[in-house]
């Protein structure tokens, strides 16, 4: 790759890039722009991290202990997001593209003639870029005013850690939910142009999902940034549905839902009215499990049905903020919100686990996460339909079963047993059975994956067998200290 194709491959990251070089005639022309920045998303991972390792003596990465300035990534969380993402990703094996489909229909048939271009014209991709994140405004805003909109958005806000593997976390639902805000723009603007400016709408807004930049002075009166959106992922009642850009912030700013951190002197008159922001759901939903953080707001909205008196009560439920109750406006009421204690930040969701688990999910995470790479880059192009179905399906269930040692339940290392046993059967299976024709290597590679499993149930099934159901037991340091010093005197 040159230099200038690793330029412009970084500056889509940014939106900075070529109206030219980004204008096709074909929705299939188009590069798939999100799939190809995997490796720059890696990238701000890890320099976001060795940020924080060197910064202050690693501090930032401490477990969260009632300090603003700790807590800023763990790995569960960061398996959570990147876990959420993946699932997103992979939904589109099973339900195919409804967004383009759709809009190709609408192209084909109800475009308007006399606007409509499907060849390079600057003021026509100026045109799609201002469209898309003018609806991308209107949709998200609806993502957090229309309570079954926000069932699925609030995939994205469930983390309480704001780092760029937050940006990752989204919904396997909200795609199917936003389609309806970008329809008007097939009447003008061609697939081609749509499928482009989607893409770089959302990439866009991976690099504000950090704490790391600071206010970007007169630019924040145009652009969305890291200042703009970290108020948006705000549970503070000042926060609450505030900043909805994309890319330009401009829209807030005329609608009225612009709102600035108020940690800067520019904002605030003195340093006691400052008032960090606290990220996550006003009420955390606690858990790792992918299912739960998928659709756990769509529980909530089924309970709501129930107990909810009133046919009429009942639509309101659905469509009015996620807030409504009898009694309150459509969007209810910030004083319900709970005020956020600045000298006792929030106490963010992260269960102790012993170090020797901690590792086996970091080793187990870097394998599912090499498969679930592949398949999205290259995997699904070469396997069958149903092969890259079943390799989905697996990945979730790795997911929820490393999700239950996270959770630290009771249980969990013996659910984690059942994957790897049952990955270790099949490895040896697809291995020695001669079902599958395999060449030499693939072979090997194969009884490897059964032998990592096997080892890995040996050690699930050990620590089960010595621990049982307190397995997640920390024995204190000073007691350990002491059984030695015990030991030693004998």
């Amino acid at each position: 790759m040159t230099v200038i194709k690793v330029a412009e491959s970084l500056g889509r990251m940014f939106y900075v890039v070529s109206p030219k070089a980004t204008t096709f005639g074909t929705e299939q022309e188009v590069p798939p722009y999100v799939a190809d920045a995997t490796h720059w998303f890696i990238f701000f991972i890890v320099a976001e991290l060795l940020y924080y390792i060197f910064k202050d003596k690693g501090n930032g990465l401490k477990r969260h202990d009632g300090k603003w300035e700790q807590g800023k990534y763990r790995m569960n969380d960061m398996i959570g997001s990147l876990g959420a993402g993946s699932i997103q990703q992979m939904s589109r094996f099973f339900l195919g593209s409804l967004q383009m489909v759709t809009y190709n229909y609408i192209w084909d048939n109800y475009r308007i003639e006399s606007i409509a271009f499907d060849t390079f014209k600057l003021s026509t991709w100026i045109g799609c870029f201002i469209g898309v994140d003018f609806a991308y405004y209107w949709f998200h805003r609806a993502a957090h005013e229309v309570n079954i909109f926000w069932a699925g958005h609030s995939v994205h806000h469930s983390s309480e850690y704001y780092n760029v593997t937050t940006a990752l976390r989204q919904s396997l639902v909200q795609t199917y939910a936003s389609f309806f805000f970008n329809l008007p723009l097939a009447l003008v603007f061609s697939p081609a142009q749509f499928a482009v400016h989607t893409q770089l709408n959302l990439l866009y807004q991976f690099w504000i999902h950090t704490e790391i930049v600071p206010r970007l002075g007169w630019l924040e009166y145009i652009i969305n940034t890291p200042s703009a959106h970290r108020l948006h992922h705000g549970r503070n009642p000042y926060c609450i549905d505030k900043n909805y850009a994309g890319t330009l912030i401009i829209w807030d700013r005329m609608f009225g839902t612009y709102a600035d951190e108020r940690v800067y002197p520019d904002v605030v008159d003195s340093k006691e009215k400052e008032e960090p922001v606290a990220y996550g759901l006003t009420h955390p939903i606690n858990t790792f499990d992918p299912v739960a953080i998928q659709l756990g707001h769509f529980k909530h909205i089924w309970n709501m049905l129930w107990i909810t008196p009133g046919i009429g009560n009942k639509f309101k439920v659905v469509f009015y903020g996620p807030g409504w109750h009898p009694g309150v406006p459509r969007t209810g009421l910030l004083s319900e919100i709970p005020d956020i204690d600045l000298s006792n930040p929030p106490v963010k969701y992260d269960p102790v686990l012993p170090s020797k688990f901690n590792y086996y999910i970091g080793v187990h995470f870097a394998i599912i996460s090499i498969v679930g790479s592949w398949l999205l880059a290259d995997g699904f192009k070469i396997l069958p339909l149903w092969q890259t179905q079943a390799i989905s399906v697996a990945f979730l269930i790795s997911l929820i079963a490393l999700s239950k040692i996270m959770d630290a339940k009771p249980y969990g290392l013996k659910a984690e047993l059942v994957r790897t046993l049952g990955i270790f059967f099949l490895a040896e299976f697809v291995a020695r059975s001669g079902y599958y024709e395999q060449t030499y290597w693939e072979r090997r590679g194969t009884l490897l994956v059964a032998d990592t499993f096997f080892v890995s149930s040996v050690f699930l099934g050990w620590n089960i067998y010595k621990l049982g159901p307190k397995w997640t037991h920390i024995e204190p340091v000073a007691k350990a200290h002491d059984e030695k010093e015990k030991v030693k005197t004998n």
